[in-house]
């Protein structure tokens, strides 16, 4: 059995060897010694990462779990949705800056869900050939996708199974309501709907008094007070 250092060795050599060249081909390039992989879509940064549970407890006869996850971030609606909060981080999961992070299974269908278990060198590269063919099958037209701002608010409307849907998530289509059609009332309605209940009303309350009241967050945004009504 390998040591961790190890093992995320055979990791990186598997994915410069098998992972590079074809993710580059979606637009997705990765820096010497990192396990993400990154592309700039409009106004999308779109990650996939590759992380790993070397030595999983869960399964001895396995050196690692691969577990790659899919990271948004948007800078304009992360901007505002941090201003929605009153600059209070922990509604926002702590990670303003990320719109979304999960598992890469979750853009396919639940028959197709996969978990993939490696040992040695020669198992790494043959998974992560079988992760690469997924994020070409289901995770890159997903992310095509999710762009824009009014990308979020699409998909939120069709309630697209794909998005994993955490409380701070409204708070998100909130903002991009505002930033992509500068409709103050639909960021409303978002949070009505979703996070209204008495309870949640309560812990969210300041992102409602935002949206109710007149704010400066309108003047930041470039909206004024009557466009934002």
């Amino acid at each position: 059995m390998q040591t961790e250092k190890e093992i995320k060795a055979d990791l990186l050599a598997a994915l410069n060897a098998v992972g590079d060249e074809r993710l580059a081909l979606l637009g997705f390039k990765r820096r010497e010694a990192s396990f993400t992989y990154t592309r700039i879509l409009h106004d999308a940064e779109q990650d996939i990462v590759f992380a790993a549970d070397c030595l999983p407890k869960y399964q001895p006869d396995e050196e690692v779990h691969l577990h790659p996850t899919m990271r948004l971030c948007m800078r304009p609606v992360s901007k505002v949705a941090l201003k929605l909060v009153a600059g209070k981080k922990s509604l926002l999961a702590d990670a303003p800056e990320i719109i979304v992070s999960q598992p890469i299974e979750f853009a396919a269908p639940k028959e197709q869900h996969i978990r993939w278990f490696a040992s040695g060198n020669d198992q790494m590269k043959a998974r992560i050939r079988e992760i690469v063919a997924f994020i070409e099958r289901w995770l890159a037209p997903f992310l095509d996708e999710l762009r824009t701002p009014h990308d979020l608010i699409r998909i939120y409307e069709r309630g697209d199974e794909r998005m994993l849907k955490q409380r701070h998530w409204y708070l998100f289509v909130a903002a991009a309501q505002i930033v992509s059609r500068g409709n103050r009332a639909d960021a409303l309605s978002v949070l009505e709907n979703n996070l209204g209940a008495p309870g949640l009303r309560k812990r969210y309350a300041v992102v409602f008094d935002t949206l109710t009241q007149g704010h400066p967050l309108w003047s930041a945004a470039g909206i004024s007070d009557s466009e934002a009504s």
